[in-house]
């Protein structure tokens, strides 16, 4: 008996505080995730975690650089003026019209080049080629423009370009290396729980998206401080320390890549291939020969129209949203008013993600798109009708000013927390492995001729018309993403194709797989649950 008491002290009693917190952990888990999600950190990340984090940070942060730093470039004594003989840098008639939209013409590039390159050498190899673009191409537009004015646009063009093939390859690459996170400890889930897991790692990886659109406007007021108190802080040095130091957080990402290891998922699809002697692989022969290829096809046009369109609302409007916020209040702005009411704008991008990312959790990302774009149509209207009906102040500003206002944070509110995110989510979820940085990167594609048309279009709509007739064509734009997203975007987020006589090799451990090995543990795993 005494042996038996003294085995009982060393064998269960270390072990009930162990037993309690495993209990109190279950019983908690979801209120923990919830909690922990907010900040997007729902599960311990490695290092290719915080390579699509950083990433994608790095990406809205040179996408909408441009913006501010224009708007710096036509100040005189920090106070924008429409009157170009005071102006420091006065942009020429051809410089109007591409040195906010040619990011785009770039990016749309290296989706396509970076995303297929992707799927042949891998992500981590493809990732480091990307963001040496950035980190060339966003020097170069602080360093190189010198000159005319003539040269100076021309210039700042030819880098933005490069930075948008750079950005542009981040896109899907960033997504695959997300979805394909070899940190998942999701065993003992069901299949469709683990979708919705996967489907928040690549959310909350988008997510950082939202502080890099932020992130422009806190390093303009900086700049603005710290001229205001050393009182020798010239235009030019602001707004070419603003292009440059997009390259910092490229850097960034670029060394973390470079230490981070390719992922399980991709490593296994090339390891399938070198064993079936397959020496020159190309996605696009693997998807054509593919028993589900219709499918997939079919699938890449919903991704691409629905992205395609969420992108031109997006882009006709946020990449704008200085010379809107302008005609709310009038054009005599000083560059701390116009950071501070953009910047104010654009932080609302926080919440609404957030709020997305948690929506998407449990409803999943197809319910997330089409109710999104429903938000987004009415906000657009009711801005539109609201503006409309505004007088306009003898000064040129708009009267209301406050409500209109804040229905413009409405507006971006909406345009973040749907389609914003499951348009970067849902093709990262739906293509198997061999195909998904290429598919990926064609239905960003879409997006960015999207983000073309609605930079273009905007200026001369406005200067036809007027800013409510620009917000009822995006109020149009979001309904037709509604009627593609119900009719094209699959309803649920299993991989196309999965389960089909074909070498679908997808090892994503969450997507829409689960292998043999891991129904016996979790049938354990709930038999043996105290």
């Amino acid at each position: 008996d005494l042996k038996l008491q003294f085995l009982y002290l060393i064998v269960y009693t270390p072990t009930r505080p162990v037993m309690a917190s495993v209990t109190r952990s279950r019983s908690h888990s979801r209120l923990e995730d919830d909690a922990s999600s907010i900040v997007g950190f729902s599960k311990p990340g490695t290092r290719q975690t915080w390579v699509g984090r950083l990433g994608n940070f790095s990406v809205q942060y040179n996408l909408g650089v441009a913006s501010i730093a224009v708007k710096f470039m036509q100040s005189y004594h920090d106070e924008v003026t429409k009157d170009t003989s005071k102006q420091e840098y006065p942009e020429t008639e051809w410089a109007k019209y591409t040195v906010l939209g040619m990011v785009f013409f770039g990016a749309v590039v290296g989706m396509l080049v970076m995303g297929n390159l992707g799927d042949i050498i891998g992500r981590r190899k493809a990732m480091l080629v990307t963001l040496g673009l950035v980190v060339v191409g966003a020097l170069g537009c602080g360093v190189l423009p010198w000159g005319n004015n003539d040269a100076i646009y021309g210039v700042i063009v030819a880098c933005r370009f490069l930075v948008g093939i750079g950005v542009g390859g981040i896109y899907p690459l960033s997504a695959a290396r997300s979805s394909e996170d070899d940190s998942n400890d999701d065993i003992g889930v069901d299949a469709a729980q683990a979708r919705r897991e996967t489907a928040c790692k690549v959310g909350w990886a988008f997510f950082w998206q939202t502080p890099g659109m932020v992130a422009p406007y806190v390093v303009a007021l900086i700049l603005l401080g710290i001229h205001e108190a050393a009182g020798g802080f010239s235009v030019s040095t602001q707004w070419r320390l603003l292009y440059a130091i997009g390259a910092i957080p490229a850097a960034g990402v670029a060394w973390l890549n470079y230490t981070s290891p390719e992922s399980k998922a991709f490593l296994q699809a090339q390891k399938d291939r070198t064993e079936n002697n397959a020496e020159r692989f190309s996605p696009w022969k693997w998807a054509a020969n593919h028993p589900a290829w219709d499918k997939l096809r079919f699938g890449l046009f919903g991704c691409g129209a629905s992205w395609f369109l969420y992108d031109v609302a997006f882009y006709g409007t946020a990449i704008f949203s200085p010379s809107i916020i302008e005609s709310i209040f009038g054009s005599h702005s000083t560059l701390v008013q116009i950071s501070y009411q953009t910047l104010i704008v654009n932080a609302v991008a926080v919440p609404a993600c957030i709020v997305g990312n948690l929506v998407m959790k449990h409803k999943g990302p197809y319910f997330l798109q089409l109710f999104g774009f429903l938000f987004m149509t009415f906000t657009f209207t009711l801005m539109a009708i609201v503006y409309h009906a505004a007088p306009t102040n003898d000064d040129g500003s708009k009267g209301w000013s406050t409500t209109l206002f804040v229905l413009f944070i409405l507006v971006n509110f909406s345009l973040q927390c749907g389609p914003s995110i499951s348009t970067f989510v849902l093709p990262a979820m739906v293509f198997p492995t061999e195909v998904k940085t290429s598919f990926h990167g064609v239905a960003a594609a879409c997006a960015k001729l999207g983000a073309v048309a609605g930079t273009f279009m905007f200026k001369p709509i406005e200067d036809a018309t007027s800013i409510e007739m620009v917000m009822v064509v995006q109020a149009i734009v979001s309904f037709v993403g509604v009627v593609v997203t119900f009719l094209c975007i699959p309803r649920t987020d299993e991989v196309i194709g999965a389960g089909e006589n074909a070498p679908l090799i997808d090892n994503n451990k969450t997507i829409a797989v689960v292998t043999e090995s891991r129904l016996p543990r979790q049938a354990t795993n709930e038999a043996t649950a105290p």
